[in-house]
């Protein structure tokens, strides 16, 4: 079993790779509880909160926490609503994945391969965008301050101390932007998987009329 998630459509391969290695998209032949453990969403979630509680009534400062921390419940929303759809997600999966693999001519496969393509153009566009978005929050922070206002049980303004958590903070968001990518192109290239399937559909009647043209002229010489 490789790491690589095989699938018709490149996009949902590549979004379910990345929610694989990230744990929360587990092989079908595992068995038992597969609960997992989103820590780096969890611990930005609860430092925020009590960073929140330490600046109420700061508006100027609450507003920037809030904005985080409403994004971060977000993204949890999105795993907990996953996992918990995982078995019918992974049933409109297998079906698609057959019927696109299936494909033997070459009308079809053309229209597989604009649909593939297509997909793979907007997970491209979308991935670019969070890389030149998270690079500019990255480096947008003062000198001795943290890219985020964020509550920890230790002194941030020495070093190394202040190194590590500015690190955690950048791979922490990172992890959590790319997660959300992969989440967001898995629903995108489900829905075009069915569209796909939808313009194969009108290519066999397509073709089935043709055939029926060409019969009835057969039966009128």
């Amino acid at each position: 079993m490789g790491v690589f998630v095989k699938n018709a459509t490149m996009s949902v391969s590549i979004s379910l790779t990345v929610l694989k290695m990230a744990g929360l998209w587990a092989p079908e032949h595992l068995e038992g509880s597969r609960n997992c453990c989103i820590f780096s969403v969890g611990i930005y979630i609860i430092i925020q909160v009590v960073d929140l509680c330490i600046i109420w009534g700061d508006i100027a400062l609450m507003t920037g926490t809030a904005f985080l921390l409403f994004t971060n419940l977000a993204q949890a929303a999105k795993i907990v609503n996953i996992l918990g759809r995982r078995k019918r997600i992974q049933v409109i999966i297998n079906d698609a994945d057959k019927e696109l693999s299936g494909i033997d001519n070459y009308g079809e496969g053309k229209i597989v391969k604009s649909c593939n393509k297509e997909m793979v153009i907007l997970q491209a566009l979308y991935v670019s965008v969070t890389f030149v978005t998270t690079l500019g929050w990255a480096t947008s922070a003062e000198e001795g301050q943290l890219p985020l206002r964020a509550w920890y049980p230790y002194d941030t303004t020495r070093s190394p101390a202040y190194e590590l958590t500015y690190v955690h903070q950048v791979v922490a968001l990172l992890i959590a932007a790319y997660l959300n990518v992969a989440k967001d192109t898995l629903v995108a290239a489900l829905i075009a998987q069915c569209t796909c399937r939808l313009r194969l559909i009108g290519h066999a009647l397509e073709n089935l009329a043709i055939d029926l043209e060409a019969t009835d002229k057969v039966d009128d010489i």
